[in-house]
């Protein structure tokens, strides 16, 4: 399995890409969008999207619990019982800058990680139907061995 971010649009506020699962023999297992932070840029705590690159995977166990018991990490319900989120990470993007990927429309909700949705926006400012997109992705992500899963960031726009 692997998974591919083409980034294509750029909005004003932000960028969309085309956000795509491969199984082993490159059958698409998941197609959708993700949104990013409009600036780049490898400095923490200053919602930037990461540089293009080759980026491993391991899960972000959730720290904070929402009022209904499930766990929460950055607005995000965890969807499964292993009660974590993906982070992403390479040698220049270290684990704890926290890139997670998490459902939200607009670059108000990215403070630097990826959101996922199966609609956008002409205008290339949000994504839609986000949950319903990270549900699809944490199915396909659930009881996998992350560490054999690599993500490859690509920029065409």
């Amino acid at each position: 399995m692997k998974i591919k971010i083409i980034r294509r649009y750029a909005g004003k506020t932000c960028v969309i890409g085309k956000f795509r699962v491969f199984d082993d023999n490159e059958n698409i297992l998941l197609d959708c969008f993700s949104l990013e932070e409009d600036k780049e840029g490898l400095e923490r705590e200053q919602d930037l999207r990461v540089p293009a690159g080759i980026y491993n995977l391991k899960r972000h166990v959730a720290s904070s619990f929402n009022d209904k018991g499930k766990k929460e990490v950055a607005g995000v319900v965890v969807l499964h019982k292993d009660d974590s989120v993906i982070n992403i990470f390479n040698n220049d993007v270290p684990f704890d800058r926290h890139i997670l990927i998490h459902w939200g429309n607009t670059d108000k909700n990215t403070k630097g990680c990826i959101l996922l949705g199966l609609t956008k926006a002409n205008d290339n400012e949000s994504i839609g139907s986000s949950r319903l997109a990270c549900k699809k992705f944490y199915d396909l992500m659930y009881h996998q061995d992350l560490s054999n899963i690599k993500l490859e960031i690509i920029n065409e726009f």
